[in-house]
């Protein structure tokens, strides 16, 4: 069954209530192993509490003390005179599941369990941990943790927290919003956002993820209003369906979300039987989930956080059309040379335009993109400004660079500021500014100009907004009935090549002509049917990978020939079973389509380069059906052998739409088929000037898990 189910129609933009409140803004908190030192784990979220202005009643625990940093003090969780909200555990071990099931005793809502020594040890701190769980679910309260460094909620004050970090660095509100599964790693993105200027009202960190994941916690924070960026590190993504509708309800307000999720390789997928299984690895298969829901993936904390300014400057560019505007000629040239390898449009200003600019620059200047403003900007301050005002008026500029490599005495930067923030004002342009130098940066910085030291990475953060923004502005399918196709009967786990293809061929894809022969008269009628050049391959359940096992022959020019084949074929194979002839096909580029369903995001569709380096080159992209054909040619666009199929030397490009009808068909087949269908391989694809054709295909059911009565695993 595929996750995206869970979420019917309106359900996508309407996240349930927030029963996280409690755990963000409770009006209550105790901390069970309450110290009076500030720099203890018990001591520290006291002291913040204090400091940045929670509200609430706060209760220390501590058995041992009558006050705890000038707080009253209870010896436990059943002497306090009403149900805290929320309780921060600061105890080890028994102590810590003993508090957690006092907490529900109690009729907690939250509760955090910052120590460690649980399911990240081994058998019997997960069975520790468990046993937490469970009591915390018995009645409903949420579980933070354990192994968590807790919850901070600079809004409200509520910094159920142990870093050091909020003790040496000083949070203020702000627009951002954090939630790490790593404790370390939250801190990391908070001194990485502030370091950039940004202002941070939410730092989460999971944990072992007992019970709350950063999915909860994302799909709380997506609904206040004053969070303008979402900023996650996950290791694992236990709650893909909550995650969906998080980052949908959050696609609806134009929020950005942007994530880290680590583990890239493919030592994710444990046995893959199919060729698609073995290539649409976890790690893809997560690129997909995440470009469906307008997920930006980075690749590290630094890269997570290094466009954050660009995204709160507000507005969204509708295009990658970019300029570059620079007081230094090796700054143009190396802006062009980025911009072509980054995909960023150049485009050439209209005659209009370079009219203006020619106006306003001294007369050694070219009115080109991008534009050299020459060392005159040291005589004429306002060549920026100038500049700036005409390009706001060309409307073949989504994205603008300004690139300021050297600014010292003589230089207006406060002015150069200034016409940089009002360009952004009035022409609602995105606009970065390069500048190696700090205190030119401060500068643009003090005015909310997005600001980088290094030209590359101001235009790799505008290819991001570019890229995401395109992300956030499209409505992927969500609902479209399925056509459900029976399988034939039998148990056998891979369907022999003629089942595959008749499946194929009634949900809608076309396939080869092909016959299934039994005797040596049905090959040489299928030859003459079929003819004049052949395929002749074994049919059978048992051998799923013909060409391995040399029960493959092509271009067959006789009905003898084909006969031959079967001979040598037929003792090989089961008795039952016999041999496929085929009519061969002659297509100029050969893909593949493939689908799979996977346990945690359920079908996933792979579109790529084929024939028989498929795996080695593995030249594919991915999707989770619905899809429709338009996101079906954008995958096909993203291959690397997507030149090859544009027309070349005279000869008329070869039909991807057909090919991209065909991925869209195989996504509706396998929601239809709800999971008794495992993987299916399509390779190759003969495309051709007009149409695609299947040539071959495989089928693998899903076969029934041990002990669950037949049903698919």
């Amino acid at each position: 069954m595929s996750w995206d189910k869970e979420l019917d129609g309106a359900a996508k933009l309407r996240l349930p209530a927030m029963t996280l409140r409690a755990a963000l803004a409770p009006r209550s908190i105790a901390v069970v192993g309450a110290s009076d030192n500030p720099h203890k784990v018990g001591g520290r979220p006291i002291l913040y509490l204090k400091r940045y202005g929670y509200r609430g009643a706060i209760y220390p625990i501590n058995p041992g003390r009558a006050e705890v940093q000038g707080l009253k003090a209870y010896p436990g969780i059943g002497e306090l005179p009403e149900a805290p909200e929320l309780v921060v555990i600061a105890v080890a071990g028994e102590d810590a599941v003993r508090a957690v099931e006092a907490c529900a005793a109690k009729g907690v809502k939250v509760a955090v369990v910052m120590t460690s020594g649980f399911g990240e040890t081994g058998a019997d701190g997960k069975a520790a941990q468990d046993r937490m769980a469970a009591a915390a679910r018995a009645t409903g309260m949420r579980l933070v943790g354990p192994n968590c460094q807790g919850l901070a909620n600079f809004a409200t004050g509520t910094v159920a927290n142990f870093s050091t970090i909020f003790n040496e660095m000083e949070a203020r509100d702000g627009p951002v919003a954090i939630v790490s599964q790593s404790g370390a790693c939250s801190q990391a993105i908070y001194i990485l956002a502030r370091q950039r200027g940004l202002d941070v009202r939410h730092v989460h960190a999971t944990g072992n993820e007992a019970d709350v994941t950063v999915a909860d916690l994302a799909a709380e924070i997506v609904q206040e209003e004053g969070v303008r960026l979402v900023l996650l590190y996950m290791e694992a993504i236990q709650r893909p369906a909550m995650l969906a509708q998080a980052a949908e309800f959050a696609r609806a307000r134009d929020l950005p979300i942007v994530a880290v999720k680590a583990g890239r390789t493919e030592s994710g997928v444990k046995a893959a039987s199919s060729h698609t299984g073995a290539l649409a690895s976890e790690d893809r298969v997560i690129d997909a989930f995440f470009a469906r829901h307008a997920i930006w993936r980075a690749a590290d904390p630094e890269a997570l956080v290094s466009a954050g300014q660009l995204y709160l400057q507000g507005g969204r560019p509708n295009g990658r059309r970019f300029v570059a505007v620079s007081n230094s000629g090796a700054s143009c040239v190396m802006a062009a040379d980025a911009a072509e390898e980054l995909g960023l449009a150049l485009p050439e200003f209209t005659g209009h335009t370079r009219v203006r600019l020619k106006k306003v620059l001294p007369a050694f200047a070219t009115p080109a993109n991008p534009l050299d403003v020459t060392g005159a900007l040291l005589t004429n301050s306002g060549l920026f400004g100038e500049a700036l005002t005409i390009l706001g008026e060309e409307d073949a500029c989504d994205l603008l660079m300004l690139a300021i490599p050297i600014a010292g005495a003589g230089y207006d930067v406060p002015l150069f500021a200034h016409d940089a923030a009002a360009f952004r004002q009035r022409y609602g342009r995105s606009i970065a500014v390069a500048a190696p130098q700090a205190e030119v940066r401060a500068e643009f910085e003090q005015r909310g100009v997005p600001v980088f030291a290094r030209e590359r990475d101001a235009m790799l953060g505008l290819r991001q907004l570019a890229a995401h923004s395109a992300l956030l502005r499209a409505r992927p399918v969500t609902d479209r009935a399925a056509k459900t196709i029976p399988l034939p009967g039998g148990r056998e786990r891979f369907l022999n090549e003629f089942e595959s293809l008749g499946l194929l061929a009634l949900a809608g894809i076309a396939v080869v002509e092909h016959r299934l022969c039994r005797n040596e008269a049905e090959a040489r009628a299928a030859f003459n049917a079929l003819g004049p050049t052949v395929v002749a391959k074994a049919c059978s359940s048992s051998v799923p990978h013909k060409t391995e096992q040399g029960l493959v022959r092509l271009g067959l020019l006789s009905a003898d020939e084909v006969v031959q084949a079967f001979r040598d074929f037929k003792p090989r194979l089961p008795a039952a079973d016999g041999v496929l002839v085929a009519r061969q096909v002659a297509g100029r580029h050969e893909l593949a389509l493939g689908a799979r369903v996977d346990a945690l995001f359920g079908p996933v569709v792979m579109i790529g380069d084929g024939g028989i380096y498929l795996e080695a080159l593995k030249d594919f992209r991915l999707l989770l059906p619905p899809f429709d054909g338009a996101e079906a040619l954008d995958a096909l666009s993203q291959l690397r052998m997507a030149p090859l199929l544009e027309a070349q030397r005279g000869r008329p490009a070869l039909d991807r739409q057909a090919v991209a009808r065909m991925a869209v068909v195989l996504g509706d087949a396998m929601l239809g088929w709800d999971g008794i269908v495992a993987s299916v391989d399509v390779n190759p694809v003969m495309v051709l000037e007009s149409g695609a054709v299947a040539a071959d295909a495989l089928i693998e059911r899903a076969m029934p898990a041990p002990g669950t009565g037949g049903r698919p695993a």
